[in-house]
């Protein structure tokens, strides 16, 4: 007997696809076989929508959940879209400024809107993110971007989430930005424990990738029982928390294993594939 279609959202970055942003061959046919069993698969991210491959789009997938839960679109519509408060945006930014924290980015919709510091970490990768290649026009050093008199540039720029990393030595830990900022952002942390020892991605309060899997599944008519959702860190949590089914990858990060209801192989040893099996989705 056909089992019954289920959702299923996959992160991106860790999970669908490795550190030099290419996806397995056995995860790409493993998407093929579960869509053609009539199974929905959509990305779920906390990259903006300018932010995602067309390579990667171009698997084929029923939907992208973008920018960690605040916007989705499904079957080519713009289901939802939250922008973060014009004060929120300015608020933050005065306080990383106050807090020599240099590195740090507004995303949505529009683009990435990076500082002078984020835009110096980026220069080495060359054209794999930065000046050229399909992202080129998404990217804006907040430095040029003109705020007219008596206006800011958070009622400027449109965006829906942002994102930080400290120098080595940092005056606030991220319990302190998670706190100071906490009346405009829920804080998770970011994918740059490697580089800095304070990151993380602030995200609209009330808005993650775990509200966006419940409002896809009800606007779908799905159940949540038959929701899966697969992430590899902090950032995946609420999606994982939210879903009927949740698996992680076997390369996990920040302990999230411990609440998933599987772990599934390392990205590189097949993990989407694995997990697909498993779930009996292919």
């Amino acid at each position: 007997m056909a089992m019954s279609s289920k959702l299923v959202f996959l992160d991106i970055d860790g999970t669908l696809a490795d550190e030099r942003h290419e996806v397995p061959i056995s995860a790409q046919e493993a998407c093929k076989a579960a869509r053609s069993r009539g199974h929905k698969l959509f990305i779920c991210t906390g990259r903006s929508m300018p932010k995602i491959e067309r390579g990667i789009l171009d698997l084929g997938f029923d939907g992208v959940i973008s920018v960690a839960g605040a916007q989705a679109d499904v079957n080519g519509r713009v289901l939802f879209r939250h922008d973060i408060a014009p004060e929120a945006i300015d608020a933050a930014t005065a306080y990383f400024e106050r807090h020599g924290i240099e590195n740090y980015q507004w995303q949505g919709a529009d683009g990435m809107y990076i500082s002078c510091g984020y835009a110096r970490h980026l220069e080495p990768k060359g054209s794999a993110v930065w000046k050229n290649g399909q992202f080129a026009r998404y990217w804006h050093l907040i430095d040029d971007i003109a705020v007219p008199d008596g206006s800011t540039l958070g009622h400027v720029i449109h965006a829906s989430k942002g994102s930080y990393f400290s120098g080595a030595d940092p005056d606030v830990s991220f319990d302190d930005v998670s706190r100071d900022l906490g009346e405009w952002f829920t804080l998770v942390h970011g994918s740059y424990d490697d580089i800095s020892p304070n990151n993380g991605e602030l995200l609209i309060n009330g808005v993650d990738k775990g509200t966006a899997l419940c409002d896809v599944a009800k606007d779908l008519g799905y159940s949540i029982a038959d929701t899966i959702a697969i992430g590899d860190s902090d950032n995946d949590t609420a999606m994982l928390k939210a879903a009927g089914t949740s698996v992680a990858m076997g390369n996990a990060t920040h302990g999230i294993e411990c609440f998933c209801d599987m772990t599934t192989t390392d990205i590189h040893d097949d993990g989407i594939a694995n997990a697909f099996v498993t779930l009996g989705l292919i």
